[in-house]
Formats: structure tokens, C-alpha cells, sequence
């Protein structure tokens, strides 16, 4: 485990990491010294003749050592945390990273609910459930050895019995309970992944549910979704008492053992072992329970490792600028999503600058997987596709997507602006560019009708708009972004015959007051296909 959390970490962390063993070390040094200064004041009350004045004096410089020792450990542990947290922020970054650059074939291929559980979840529980409990294990295992060790030195039998009466007891729960706390801790967190899938399902799908009253076996399935996760929590609850069960117990079994095996005056000797006891309780207690943390949330650490594991995946640093002036070369084109099943077979075919190209054909014949090939994002299993004889590849792919407009069926709508929607991904938006676009598209009058105009929120998805003005919201994207290609993939599908008509008036007006753009749509209706100068038949 510790090799490959070491291997998982940038050298600047590795080298963090140290200083902050080093800080949890010295940390640990204090607690011990801060138990070891009680020893003196206990000798001094339960010797033959106490000394009050003394005893106060003794009391005195222990609390002033004791307020220091904690504003030490605070700072520390305040050095410590922030450590743990960007260590979150630098695994969940990464993963994010990751899993976005492995592109559209990877993200359909899994479960985005998971995903997004294991970039949030899994790495904040990974540096917090994983990493602060090894630190705690760590400081909390030094301080019980120090103090044993201590104990050993000054009473040899004290010491011994106490070891006798705790480390059976530690090896029947490392032996018997490490594995089901682990498994019973997998177990929660698939249950919780699985319930939070069924809220998702119930609020998007509402319409359907409701339409085939459905909700009633929906309902069924979210209860039985809160009694497993309540089974599993109160499993993981009993195996949570058993470090203090355990630690407790073991001091009084070594006490115990004292009693018997000692003779003469156990007052000081027992005194000792008294405040070491009360020290050791909650170390110990600490030491199982980071261990149960530890066992309950490794699975995080094959997560990070199967995530991160391949680096070929990011985009490349330096970027291959990539112009279009000429024409789109398709040659020869091969692609299948599972091997032997091909989708296309030996496509050619050749788009010129300016042209306007419909490609139509039944559903499932593979019309939109050739967009995806053609926008870069699935790669092909032979031929190639080229821009102005240059072959699209990972080191020109951005310079590629800065040329294109995409326009899908369903138009992603982000929470935030009609202004930011248009103006994705840019931080410098350009009013007047809003407007202007919003013109071109014929939206501008409903823009102006919103209570904050472009400012104005669109809702979650875009649920307090049209799927028409989505359409064009989608439009006025790409050339807002001055876009010269625009990709429509079946963008009027599922709209009214009136609206539909509309959007494809507005895109023979692109098409008529910008020349040179170039327009490829995938369409069924021949109505979507009127104003092209080719269609391509798949």
C-alpha cells in the first residue's frame, strides 16, 4: 500500500509528505513527554511524606509545558490537515483530468454517476479515510510504543503485564474483524452509489414514471435502498465499539495481572500504571479504529491507481496548429465499437469549403459515429480522415475544434447565463457579440423579454426553455465562437414541424450570408436536407 500511494504522489508531495511524518514524530514526542511530566507530581503525593508545596509547584510548570505542548500540536496538526486536503484537491483534479481526456468512447462505456462518485467521493475518503488514518495509526502507534518502552525501563513487570494484557486481544481483532470491516464498508459505499442512481432516475425520468405509474416500484426499490444501507451502517457501527471495547479491556486485564503478579507496595508502581492507562486507552482505540479505516476505504487506492494510471490519455502540450481552407478528405474509413462488428466500412468521401453536405440513412447505420470520427472524438481503426492534406490526429485535435460548431439533438445547457451558455467556455464575454448572434439566430426579442436579459438564468438543464431556443441557443454557440464548420447531428429531430422549419430557415440564412461557412447535417427528413448542395446516403 505504501509503495503505491508513494508512486501515486508528484515528487513535491513525496517531499511534503516527509516533513509532515517528521512534524506527526515530534507531535508525538510531546504527548508522550506531556504523560511522562504527570510521573513526578504522582511520586511526590504517594510518597511517605507528600510535599503540597511542592506537588503545586510541579502542577504549576506541567500546565504551562502542557499549553504549550498544545499550541505546538495544534499548529501541527493545522500543518497536517491542509497537507491531507491538497492532497484531495491534487488526486481528484487528476482523476478528473483523467477520465475527461479519455474521451467520448470511455465516458459512454461507463457509468457518469459513478464517475463523478469516484472523482468526488473516493478522493476526498481516499486523503481522509485513507491517508489521515495511516498519520493517526502512526503518531498513535509511536506514542503506545514509547510509553511501553517507558514502563519496560522503570517496571520491568508493569511493563510486561500490560503488553501481556493488550496484544492478544489486538491480534484476535486484527485476525477476526480487519476483513469483515472492509468488506462490510464496500458493501455500504456500492449501496449508497446504487441509492443515489435511483434519486437521479426518479427526478429525470419523472415524466415517464409518472406516465406509466411507475413510481410506486421506484418507491419499493428506494426503501429497500435505505434498509440495506441502515443493515450495513449498523454492522459497520458494532465492529466500531470493538477498539474501545478492547482497549479498555486490556488495560484492566494488565492490571489485573499487576495485582497478582506483583508484591510489596504497588501504590506508585500502580499510580504509574494508572496514568499510563489513561493516556494508552485512547491510543489504542485510535490505533484500531484508524486500522478499521484504513481496511474499510483501501479500495479507494485501486480506484486512484486504475484511474491514473494512464498518462497517454492527456492532450499533448505542445498543439499542432491546423487550418481548414480547402477541403475535408475522408479515406477509407474502418470503425467498430466491439471487434468484428464493424459500424463502417471503407467510407471515402470529400467536403469542400463552403459546400453544405446532408448525410442521411436509417437509424443505427452509423450517421453519427461518423461525425464523431470526423469531430475527433472517437479514433479510427484504419484510414484516416485529413484537413487540407493534414491527418487529424491528438497533437492537431484542438487546433481542429477551434474550427467547428457542433450542434447535437440534445443541446448541453450548463447551470449559469443565457450569456455564458453562448459564450462557453470563455471567461471574456463580449456583449455585443452576444446580441449580435442572438440576431442572426432570431433570438434576440426573447432575449430581451428575460428579466435580466442575457444575464438571466436558463434553470438546470435548461429547463425553463424551449427545445427550439435550445436549438438556437445551440447555434449561436458556434458562431459566437466563429466557427467554420457547423455540425448538425439530427439538431431538428425532435422538434415541431413549425419550429423545425423555422431553424432550418435560419441556417439557409448562415449559409446564404456566410459563404464560406461550411455546414455537414445529419438529418431523416428530407425537409432538414432542402438547402444542401450533396446528400450522402449511408
Amino acid at each position: 500500500m505504501f509503495t503505491t500511494i508513494w508512486n501515486l504522489l508528484k515528487p513535491e508531495y513525496r517531499e511534503r509528505g516527509i516533513f509532515v511524518g517528521i512534524a506527526a514524530f515530534c507531535k508525538t514526542l510531546l504527548d508522550f513527554t506531556g504523560v511522562a511530566a504527570l510521573i513526578p507530581i504522582l511520586i511526590v503525593l504517594l510518597g511517605d511524606k507528600p510535599d503540597k508545596k511542592l506537588a503545586l509547584m510541579l502542577c504549576t510548570g506541567v500546565l504551562l509545558f502542557i499549553l504549550i505542548k498544545n499550541g505546538i500540536g495544534l499548529f501541527i496538526t493545522r500543518y497536517q490537515t491542509r497537507f491531507l486536503l491538497s492532497l484531495y484537491k491534487y488526486f481528484s483534479y487528476q482523476l478528473f483530468r483523467s477520465y475527461y481526456h479519455r474521451g467520448l468512447l470511455f465516458l459512454k462505456g461507463n457509468n457518469t454517476s459513478k464517475l463523478a462518485n469516484e472523482v468526488n467521493f473516493v478522493c476526498y475518503a481516499f486523503s481522509l479515510n485513507v491517508l489521515q488514518q495511516i498519520l493517526s495509526l502512526f503518531c498513535s502507534s509511536l506514542l503506545v510504543f514509547f510509553m511501553v518502552l517507558a514502563l519496560l525501563i522503570w517496571a520491568p513487570l508493569a511493563g510486561a503485564l500490560l503488553c501481556m494484557g493488550f496484544v492478544p486481544l489486538v491480534f484476535f481483532y486484527i485476525r477476526y474483524i480487519k476483513q469483515r470491516a472492509r468488506q462490510y464498508g464496500k458493501e455500504e459505499i456500492e449501496v449508497r452509489r446504487e441509492q443515489a442512481r435511483t434519486v437521479i432516475e426518479a427526478f429525470r425520468g419523472f415524466c415517464e414514471l409518472e406516465i406509466n405509474q411507475a413510481y410506486p416500484v421506484l418507491e419499493k426499490s428506494f426503501l429497500q435502498g435505505l434498509d440495506r444501507i441502515n443493515e450495513c451502517r449498523m454492522r459497520m457501527t458494532m465492529i466500531g465499539t470493538a477498539p474501545s471495547l478492547i482497549s479498555e479491556a486490556s488495560i484492566v486485564l494488565g492490571l489485573a495481572l499487576l495485582i497478582l503478579a506483583g508484591n510489596g507496595d504497588l501504590s506508585i508502581v500502580s499510580g504509574v500504571f494508572a496514568v499510563a492507562a489513561f493516556r494508552m486507552i485512547p491510543a489504542m482505540r485510535s490505533i484500531l479504529g484508524s486500522w478499521t479505516s484504513i481496511r474499510n476505504y483501501s479500495y479507494c487506492l485501486d480506484i486512484l491507481k486504475d484511474g491514473l494510471k494512464d498518462e497517454s490519455t492527456l492532450p499533448p502540450t505542445e498543439v499542432e496548429p491546423l487550418s481548414f481552407c480547402r477541403e475535408i478528405m475522408v479515406e477509407d474509413l474502418h470503425f467498430s465499437y466491439t471487434q468484428g462488428n464493424e459500424i463502417l466500412t471503407g467510407i471515402n468521401l470529400s467536403i469542400k469549403k463552403g459546400e453544405r453536405i446532408g448525410i442521411k440513412g436509417y437509424s443505427g447505420v452509423g450517421k453519427s459515429t461518423l461525425f464523431h470520427l470526423m469531430l475527433g472524438f472517437f479514433p479510427p481503426e484504419k484510414g484516416r480522415i485529413c484537413i487540407d492534406g493534414k491527418e487529424l490526429n491528438g497533437r492537431n485535435l484542438s487546433s481542429w475544434h477551434r474550427l467547428i460548431g457542433y450542434v447535437p439533438q440534445e443541446i448541453f445547457i450548463m447551470k449559469g447565463t443565457l450569456a455564458q451558455n453562448i459564450a462557453l467556455g470563455m471567461e471574456d464575454i463580449s456583449e455585443s457579440r452576444i446580441w449580435d448572434v442572438l440576431e442572426q439566430v432570431q433570438l434576440r426579442e426573447w432575449a430581451e423579454t428575460l428579466p435580466q436579459g442575457i444575464h438571466s438564468s436558463l434553470g438546470e438543464f435548461g429547463s425553463q426553455i424551449s427545445g427550439g431556443q435550445k436549438q438556437r441557443i445551440g447555434i449561436a454557440r458556434a458562431l459566437y465562437k466563429r466557427a467554420e464548420i457547423l455540425f448538425f447531428d439530427e439538431a431538428t429531430s425532435s422538434l415541431d414541424n413549425k419550429t423545425e422549419e423555422e431553424i432550418n430557415h435560419a441556417i439557409q440564412d448562415l449559409s446564404e450570408t456566410h459563404s464560406e461557412l461550411t455546414i455537414i447535417t445529419i438529418a431523416h427528413r428530407e425537409s432538414s436536407l432542402r438547402s444542401c448542395h450533396r446528400i450522402i446516403t449511408l
